[in-house]
Order: C-alpha cells, then sequence, then structure tokens
C-alpha cells in the first residue's frame, strides 16, 4: 500500500486515538528516504500546514473535551463500584483513569487539521491510489473505528465483494461493524458466513449489528444442521437479538 505509514496515522488522528502533538510527532517520525523528492515536499508541507494550524489554535477545553471526560469519569466510578477483586477489571480501571489525565483535542482544534488534511491533495492522492483490496484493510485495522470513510452502498458493496473473494472473514465482520446504522445492505456478508458454515462469525455479526440483521429470514436460510447447533451453542453471544420463539424455529429445523 503505497504511503500506507502515513495514512494509518493520519486515521488513527481523524478517529481521536492520537492527538494533534503525536500525529506531527508520528509524521515526522516517518522514513522519508523511501520516498521520491516530490512525495518528500509533499509530506513536508503537510506537517508543516499541520504544525501551523496548531500553533495558531492552542488547545483548550470546551464542550466537547469536558463532556468526554465526565464520562470516562463516571465509566471508572460505576466499575470501581463493582465490590470485585478481578485483576482484568483492575487493568480496565486503571487504563481509564490514564486516559482520563491524557489531553484531549477541543472539537475545534481537531475539525480544523482534520479539514485542512481531507483538503489536502497528497493525502488525497494517496488515499485514492488504495485498491479496493487496501481499502477493505485500511478500514479493519480497528474493529470499530468512531469516523470511518464514507462510503457509498455501492462502494461498500465492492469493498465485501473483495473481501468475499479473499475469503477475509475477519475483515468483512469488522467491516460491516464500521458501518453500523448507516443503511448499508449486511446480507451478503450473512449469506457468505453461511455458506462456509460459519457459526462463529455469524453469531459476531449479529452481536455487532443487533436488529440490523433480519433474524426472521436468517432462519429461513439457515439448512445445514451442524451449524445450526453451533449457533445454538453460541446463544448467550446473540440472545439480546434473538427471541426464545426464534430460538425454538431454528431449533426445529434440526428435527425436520
Amino acid at each position: 500500500m503505497k504511503n500506507k505509514e502515513l495514512l494509518n496515522i493520519c486515521y488513527k488522528f481523524f478517529n481521536r486515538y492520537i492527538t494533534v502533538e503525536e500525529l506531527i510527532k508520528q509524521l515526522k517520525k516517518m522514513d522519508l528516504e523511501k520516498y521520491p523528492a516530490k512525495d518528500v515536499e509533499a509530506i513536508e508541507d503537510l506537517i508543516k500546514g499541520i504544525e501551523k494550524i496548531a500553533k495558531d489554535n492552542p488547545n483548550k477545553e470546551d464542550e466537547y473535551v469536558r463532556v468526554k471526560k465526565e464520562q470516562i469519569k463516571k465509566l471508572v466510578d460505576k466499575l470501581s463500584s463493582i465490590p470485585e477483586d478481578d485483576e482484568i477489571l483492575g487493568k480496565q480501571i486503571t487504563n481509564l483513569k490514564k486516559e482520563h489525565e491524557k489531553e484531549i483535542d477541543s472539537h475545534e482544534r481537531w475539525f480544523k487539521v482534520t479539514d485542512f488534511i481531507n483538503s489536502n491533495k497528497y493525502f488525497n492522492k494517496c488515499f485514492d491510489s488504495l485498491t479496493k483490496y487496501e481499502l477493505l484493510e485500511f478500514i479493519a485495522q480497528y474493529i470499530k473505528a468512531p469516523f470511518p470513510p464514507q462510503l457509498s452502498n455501492e462502494e461498500f458493496e465492492e469493498l465485501v465483494r473483495v473481501g468475499i473473494e479473499k475469503d477475509e472473514r475477519e475483515w468483512l465482520w469488522r467491516l460491516a461493524f464500521n458501518y453500523e446504522n448507516t443503511n448499508k445492505n449486511f446480507d451478503p456478508i450473512v449469506d457468505y458466513y453461511i455458506e462456509k458454515k460459519d457459526g462463529y462469525y455469524l453469531t459476531e455479526l449479529i452481536s455487532a449489528l443487533g436488529e440490523e440483521i433480519n433474524i426472521d429470514s436468517l432462519i429461513k436460510k439457515l439448512n445445514d444442521k451442524e451449524l445450526i447447533k453451533d449457533i445454538e451453542e453460541r446463544k448467550d453471544v446473540i440472545k439480546n437479538y434473538v427471541t426464545e420463539e426464534q430460538f425454538k424455529k431454528l431449533h426445529s429445523k434440526i428435527k425436520d
């Protein structure tokens, strides 16, 4: 993937996994010796532009930052109230406390840098150079990013086709989860998991998308008894989205 490092660093910033300062730091750490002179100049110009915006817009605690901090604090308080001496829970609380202390870019600062990058010709050239398979990989690097690339329904379906051709089951599940509540057609992914008799990814997809999956329609498509048994064994994963009546309909297919 051409300039994969640049795109991934910017994508982390778009989704607020890193701040403007960390964005600049990571971009400056890129090994520019492997790039042509024109690319080096374009990357350096991009960094300078981001630095200028950061300098002209000092970070401040706005409504976004206050709400975010408060949400983290409430979650810490809620988890801390659980009377269990659990190592995993303890680590989660520690990580949340660290996140609460971390700097968060104000909405205005984040928006101005994001807008600048998205309008940068070199960045767009790099992004547009991605193949469909590379774009699928790019999106699937995170299970569910807050701000995935905007895709039309046709573009989404193209990525699904590529994922099916390459049998990228994990990527397909992540792709679907990234575009939850966007009116995308997830039926081809459902059908593919059924075709592959993959109960694990089928139930994970239902768990991720919930009511966006038509359970009655899915049950009608299920005929393989081993796959049905596999799904039944994973009942706890999908019980919030599949009624007891629907489970009974599913189970009756084993007896037929």
